[in-house]
């Protein structure tokens, strides 16, 4: 099934977890002439004390503070922030928030290492421009939200915001070096960030299982990921300020992330795309809304890996797990966000046909067309 077909894994990034580990910022930026750092983060991180706190944490460095990023960072922001900062002389780089803020500071750390002024970062993702060889930046990733699982992958997600189109900055250099997964930063997230970051958690996790680049140690960490999302989501809606529980999904969005990193998304993904570009709905619940659909329609082609993943993260098999997705959509209110993000089956429908990338869709085990897409989203939405 598995184990007699060729696979590979490969992940260089030093993980130090715990409640306070932010506190070590400095012991993990090594020895030499390593003073100027740019902290790349969100706007809200700054409101909450955070860049204060790490500014501090990081002792008498210059610190260059980028605290502008926002949701779904697009081809023109960051070539406009690469400006800003190539004479700055940047030894370091240190992302923290959500997905959106780490891959702004991996895509930054490999274009502010690049000698090459003339290089284009819109040329390499839309017109298959070469990157150069060229070492990214020493980069920390200290994730403050459970999704994306960005410090775990060699992939930053930029979208065109002139084509509405999602692309990705793709090198193994992109891994981070160091990752620092402090639940204590996390605490403060609301709910429904933690439930729209969760399903994002639940997406990577379910499809690396149903992706044809599936491994034996991606299903391994599938599993464990599928297991902490069903546990620990519903009980964050209820006590959100459970340490254990955001350790815990901090964890499963990390072991999301290396499942990606080995076999990358699929179809939810794929289909996920339109609907946050042209409908502005947020990214994990636009991937995640469709996940029961997916496995019903995936597990006609199960070869046994979506049976054992579900034993995996004890749920007995692949009815007992969409019994326990159902449950969890239930628990967390995905119909209330549905609603609240007005994403209807008209509208979702209207998009179908844009909902083909390639290099996502075409790692379903189930091959899906148009006329499979229409059907998925009607079991997912309510007309």
């Amino acid at each position: 099934m598995l184990y007699d077909r060729k696979w590979s894994f490969y992940n260089p990034v030093q993980v130090v977890s715990g409640p306070g580990v932010i506190n070590e910022l400095a012991s993990h930026v090594p020895e030499g002439d390593m003073n100027k750092v740019l902290l790349v983060t969100s706007p809200g991180s700054t409101a909450r004390g955070v860049t204060g706190k790490l500014k501090e944490l990081l002792g008498g460095r210059r610190v260059i503070v980028l605290d502008r990023v926002c949701p779904n960072p697009d081809i023109a922001s960051i070539e406009n922030y690469r400006t800003e900062l190539e004479q700055e002389n940047i030894d370091f780089v240190v992302g923290v928030g959500g997905g959106s803020a780490l891959d702004t500071a991996k895509a930054l750390s490999c274009l502010l290492g690049l000698d090459d002024p003339q290089f284009s970062l819109r040329e390499h993702l839309t017109g298959n421009v070469a990157l150069p060889d060229i070492p990214p930046l020493y980069m920390i990733a200290v994730p403050t939200t459970a999704g994306t699982g960005s410090e775990a992958t060699p992939f930053a997600t930029i979208w065109d915001d002139c084509s509405s189109k999602k692309y990705s900055l793709v090198h193994l250099d992109l891994f981070p070096d160091v990752a620092l997964l402090d639940a204590e930063l996390s605490l403060s997230l609301p709910v429904e960030t933690t439930v729209i970051s969760g399903l994002d958690v639940l997406s990577h996790a379910l499809e690396s299982v149903w992706n044809r680049n599936a491994g034996p140690l991606s299903i391994s960490y599938a599993a464990r990921a599928i297991d902490i999302a069903l546990d620990a989501l519903p009980a964050l809606v209820e006590k959100p300020r459970d340490l254990e529980k955001r350790a815990m999904m901090l964890t499963g969005s990390f072991y999301g992330g290396v499942c990606i990193s080995i076999t990358k998304t699929a179809l939810a993904h794929s289909m996920s795309y339109p609907l946050t570009s042209a409908l502005g709905v947020p990214h994990g619940l636009a991937c995640g809304f469709t996940l029961p659909a997916l496995l019903a329609y995936n597990a006609r082609s199960d070869d046994g890996r979506l049976q054992m993943a579900a034993g995996m993260a004890g749920c007995g098999g692949i009815s007992g797990l969409s019994t326990r997705l159902e449950e969890l959509f239930a628990k967390i209110g995905v119909r209330d966000l549905l609603e609240k993000y007005k994403l209807g089956a008209e509208a979702a429908l209207a998009l179908a046909d844009r909902m083909f990338t390639p290099e996502r869709s075409g790692n379903n085990i189930c091959p899906a067309g148009l006329e499979e897409v229409r059907a998925i989203i009607k079991a997912s939405l309510p007309r």
